[in-house]
């Protein structure tokens, strides 16, 4: 009777200990600080899957957070309980058309949701661009005569060759900070760019030829990129500083 009374009291216990540690309430047994968990938009594809490309979630890993999908759900309350559990969010790119207007609802709505939180959102790519628009700005198709010498997306499929060219940082902004060098080489795979700032960003980078590759928000933890540091973290360390510090700017 005592063996199985023990034995039921260690169970519960244990129960108490998992249980507070699923909601953050126990640090782990290491004594290491909790991960920040950075939320990932879905892609809201019409197949039917919930999905992002690994990259981002490896990227993120990488940075020393967990990576964690958000599904394009009907119900948006659910949405916003897990936005209320993650400490950022990430938007990703590549779009088909099928899918662009059910993903420009479901990536303005996260982006609300985080900006009520005080959440910092960062975007690839084609998140820069949704960025931008949220804040009232506008894109454009790159002219194809805008710099011959620098090509911004090439003729390969673009998820297995990205092109690369330098990019400058703009001295005095939140990327100057976490990338001490002025210019530095990133990959590129975009036929859209920025063409007018939203309201309250500002310019932290651009191409040679005058394209945005970089903007963040004047008082709001909020950066976009245009190209791609997911993809290439690994051969660039200074790739993975920028991620690192935009989704974590209140510790740099």
């Amino acid at each position: 009777m005592k063996t199985l009374l023990l034995s039921g009291i260690i169970r519960m216990a244990a129960g108490i200990v998992l249980a507070a540690a699923f909601t953050g309430c126990v640090a782990p047994a290491t004594g290491e600080p909790t991960k920040k968990l950075v939320a990932i938009a879905d892609v809201c594809k019409t197949n039917g899957f919930i999905s992002a490309r690994v990259t981002n979630s490896d990227a993120i890993a990488a940075a020393g957070f967990l990576p964690v999908l958000v599904p394009s759900l009907a119900d948006t309350n659910t949405v916003a309980e897990i936005m209320d559990r993650v400490d950022a969010l990430v938007l990703t790119g590549a779009i088909k058309e099928s899918d662009k207007d059910k993903r420009n609802e479901f990536d303005f709505m996260l982006i609300r949701m985080a900006l009520e939180r005080g959440l910092p959102v960062v975007g690839f790519c084609r998140g820069h661009q949704v960025i931008n628009r949220y804040f009232g700005g506008k894109i454009a198709r790159i002219p194809k005569d805008l710099n011959p010498k620098i090509v911004h997306k090439g003729e390969v499929s673009a998820y297995i060759k990205d092109t690369f060219h330098e990019m400058e940082i703009v001295p005095g902004s939140r990327l100057s900070r976490s990338v001490k060098a002025r210019r530095v080489t990133i990959n590129t795979s975009h036929k859209y760019h920025v063409t007018k700032l939203g309201k309250g960003l500002k310019v932290s980078a651009r191409s040679d030829d005058g394209v945005i590759e970089a903007l963040e928000h004047e008082t709001l933890p909020v950066t976009g990129f245009q190209f791609h540091p997911e993809r290439s973290f690994r051969s660039y360390p200074e790739h993975l500083e920028m991620i690192r510090d935009a989704l974590d700017p209140k510790v740099r």
